[in-house]
């Protein structure tokens, strides 16, 4: 079972002017199209069973235009997660919202939406949030910071957030820390309830091998989630990155679905060769 946890797509009739947002801002060619069929397309080639699609806005005026999207493309192989703004007038309330439309997570992205993570104002939203719902968080920099630049989601403030609310399921994406993984390790990689996910675009082989190999060493193989950053990224080159790694393959395999599958409460039916939604499946 292959899973990504980190894609990105948009509505069909926005989705051109996005993904040309996208290119231009991170300076990564597109390897697929970012619009329902497109990402479908891409799984299909490569061997991905399922996608965790992130939803994120800029503006608060987008949440439940964004949310109510994300909703409708909840299928086999599409697990959208709910868009959070700090700015939204009742964020407590669209997430129940959102729990109650069958979402089994959301995204944060503080280089976007310019928060801090562990900042009070944003409590309200993590109890809601509870210990059903998985958050996904963007950890780290961009690739294009600049010195002086404000970097909202540094490891260590991320970690803070998980202290504050240590039964939250939280993954850090990008490794525990884009362009900062010298702080991830010391901040993040290693602590019994961090989960973190493999995304590094444009390629994860940048990362390097042996680097790779060793953070997932010492954070556990149990505790990593495979994830791209589609369409920024190609789901079958960094899985088979992931596939020739020098760890056991049993974890491979945890790391390539296993991990999340239990994680989000999804069960794998083998007589329908799918995955549904439960909420004991970690429990099997």
């Amino acid at each position: 079972m292959r899973i990504d946890i980190h894609t990105h797509i948009s509505p069909d009739r926005i989705a051109a002017p996005v993904l040309e947002g996208m290119t231009e801002t991170f300076g990564y060619p597109a390897v697929g199209v970012n619009t329902v069929d497109g990402i479908k397309s891409h799984m299909r080639a490569s061997g991905v069973d399922k996608s965790v699609v992130l939803g994120v806005v800029d503006r608060v005026e987008h949440v439940k235009v964004a949310n109510d999207w994300l909703i409708t493309i909840q299928d086999d192989e599409l697990v959208p997660f709910g868009a959070v703004h700090p700015d939204y007038e009742d964020m407590p309330g669209e997430i129940r919202r959102l729990r109650e439309a069958g979402i089994k997570g959301v995204k944060l992205h503080p280089m976007v939406n310019q928060f801090f993570p562990d900042d009070p104002k944003m409590f309200p939203i993590y109890e809601e949030i509870g210990e059903d719902m998985v958050v996904e968080i963007h950890s780290g920099r961009w690739a294009h910071t600049k010195p002086g630049d404000t970097i909202y989601s540094p490891p260590d403030r991320v970690m803070n957030m998980i202290r504050q609310f240590p039964k939250m399921k939280v993954v850090c994406l990008h490794l525990g820390g884009f362009y900062m993984l010298d702080e991830a390790e010391r901040e993040l990689i290693g602590k019994d309830n961090v989960i973190i996910d493999t995304t590094w675009p444009p390629e994860l082989k940048e990362v390097g091998t042996d680097t790779l190999a060793a953070i997932i060493n010492k954070h556990g193989a149990d505790k990593v989630c495979f994830g791209t950053d589609f369409p920024l990224a190609d789901m079958a080159k960094d899985s088979q990155f992931i596939e020739k790694l020098p760890i056991p393959d049993a974890g491979k395999e945890r790391i390539l679905g296993e991990n999340f599958r239990e994680l989000a409460g999804l069960r794998l039916d083998r007589n329908r060769c799918c995955l549904l939604y439960t909420s004991d499946a970690a429990d099997e």
